[in-house]
This record gives structure tokens, sequence and C-alpha cells, in this order.
């Protein structure tokens, strides 16, 4: 019985004493959604559309800085107000929605409005910091 539990001691620590502990600790701290968390500076653009009865058609462009940030699980990510949860390529879409992350870069696409009358905005840029 001495000789089974010397042996089951000698194997638990040999297993435990061969796993890479750099490798673990660097699997547990690293967060797929690092990549892009930060600041990005966009180019925003907002066009109308609609009939007659919705008023006079209107296009604006500016340039502003949007955040990107960790979301509430740990599995989505804050942009624009949203909750979001990306695919392997970096996309998300919902109804009317559409968000692209990759390389650094940002392209979101959101159409409101309703009976014939609304906006199409887009936010289109780069990632000037990973800090939020």
């Amino acid at each position: 019985m001495k000789k089974l539990q010397r042996l089951t001691l000698i194997l638990f620590v040999l297993v435990f004493n061969s796993c890479d502990k750099e490798t673990i600790e660097e699997n547990i701290t690293k967060d797929f959604r690092d990549q892009y968390i930060g600041k990005y500076q966009v180019q925003e653009k907002i066009r109308s559309y609609g009939a007659p009865q919705c008023g006079i058609p209107y296009s604006r462009e500016r340039d502003t800085i949007i955040t990107v940030l960790y979301g509430n699980t740990d599995s989505t990510l804050q942009v624009l107000g949203r909750e979001v949860w990306l695919d392997s390529s970096g996309y998300f879409s919902a109804y009317h929605y559409g968000l692209r992350l990759w390389n650094d870069s940002i392209f979101s696409y959101f159409m409101n409005g309703g009976l014939g009358c609304g906006e199409n905005i887009t936010y289109e840029g780069k990632r000037i910091s990973d800090k939020p």
C-alpha cells in the first residue's frame, strides 16, 4: 500500500512540475478583446433619406473620437453604446446594424427611422490609442 501511495505522489509531482507555468499564466491573463480596446479616430457620416413629408434631406460629416470598452460579460465589447459579440472575423451584426473591427480599424453602420424616413450613420477609422 505504501508503494502505491509513493508512486501516486511521484506521478503527481512530475505532472505538475512539467507544466510550463508562464504559458498557463499567459493563457489565463490574455483576453481576446484586448486587441480592440481603445480610442478610435473616426469619420462620422450621417445621411437622411425619405419621402417629402420627412423634411429637407440632409448630410453631415465630421471627425470624432469613439471609445471601445470591455463589455459586461467576458465575451462582449461596448461600442457606440451597444453591447456586441464579435465573431472570429471581428464582425457583429443585428437588425439595421453592422460592425467590423480588424487590424486597428473600425467600421460601423446603423440605419434608423421608420414610415419612410430615417438616417444612415457610418463610422470609419483607425485606433489611435489602446487606452480607453
